[in-house]
């Protein structure tokens, strides 16, 4: 029953956030043009903000496990590259395509990482999963910006998918972040605290555009992907990953790290991103929907089955 009330407490506000966008748009209290806008808004500005504080508020030369770092990094690497043939013969549209990828091995880490960590292992254990953030969130991003430029407008142009990696506000944040914690630079305190606050402000924005977003009409034109979708999400990466971190040794908060880096939903800024770059924002946001109601039972049934097991 704990394990449960952790796994509700985590997944439930993201639900009730989605449903009051859903609520402004069905009594047209936001236009679509405004969501659009608050959606550009959101991408550009808040979720690049946000990715710089999480990093930048860690501490770098504590709590390092490169064993950790290389494990995610590789894994995530290694679902970028098995899901692009996957979803080549399975989709014909680029714009879903882009989409689908993206929806592979980008997991909600930044909004879930800490808390469900906290949660299990305590506040003092927390110092890892952050650390471990700054290292795979901008390779995240950079596998994300390429995801949906190889498919923007269907035929891959290298020099566009660096230009649009280079330039993309989430990558800037990210490495930006890095590039502090690493040298030291602290900001004021007036900037430190405006910039803490437009970062606690992000997630309840981009949760909100989100449901003000959907258009439920359009779900069954996209069952079959976000089906596909989800099944790898919740199910079938978060048990090659888990598995094999469990046969290398992993125990503990870096199992937990594992657990969240490969088990957690679909990241909102997936959503905005594919808004943002021509991708199919409709399944992008139904696979967000889909994974983060079913993680509340799948994510459960992960902590649950670790816990049983002595991992935890």
């Amino acid at each position: 029953m704990e394990n449960l009330i952790v796994a509700i407490n985590a997944v439930l506000p993201m639900f009730l956030m989605i449903c009051v966008g859903c609520i402004a748009r069905w009594r047209h209290i936001i236009s679509d043009d405004a969501v659009r806008q608050a959606n550009a808004l959101c991408f550009k500005a808040f979720m690049s903000l946000l990715l710089f504080y999480n990093v930048y508020s860690s501490d770098l030369k504590a709590s390092f496990n490169g064993k950790l770092v290389c494990y995610c990094i590789v894994g995530i690497l290694l679902e970028f590259l098995l899901g692009l043939p996957l979803i080549l013969w399975v989709e014909k549209s680029p714009p879903a395509r882009g989409v689908m990828l993206q929806a592979f091995f980008r997991t909600n880490f930044v909004l879930l990482g800490l808390p469900i960590t906290e949660s299990i292992f305590g506040r003092d254990s927390v110092g890892e999963i952050a650390l471990l953030s700054g290292f795979f969130i901008p390779m995240i991003n950079v596998l994300s910006v390429v995801a949906l430029e190889i498919f923007r407008g269907g035929r891959p142009d290298l020099r566009k998918i660096a230009k649009g990696v280079v330039t993309n506000p989430l990558v800037l944040g990210a490495l930006t972040g890095v590039l502090f914690a690493l040298l030291g630079i602290r900001l004021p305190h007036v900037a430190e605290s405006a910039v803490s606050s437009i970062a606690g402000a992000t997630t309840p924005m981009a949760l909100v555009l989100l449901g003000a977003s959907l258009d439920f009409s359009k779900f069954k034109n996209s069952i079959k992907d976000a089906a596909i979708c989800v099944l790898e999400r919740l199910v079938v990466s978060p048990a090659l990953f888990i598995g094999l971190a469990v046969l290398l040794g992993f125990r503990g908060v870096a199992l937990g790290g594992v657990m969240i880096a490969f088990a957690a939903p679909v990241a909102v800024a997936s959503f905005t991103m594919a808004v943002q770059m021509d991708g199919d924002a409709d399944l992008a946001g139904q696979i967000v929907l889909l994974t983060t109601g079913l993680s509340c039972f799948t994510l459960f049934g992960w902590i649950l089955l670790l816990k049983t097991l002595g991992l935890f």
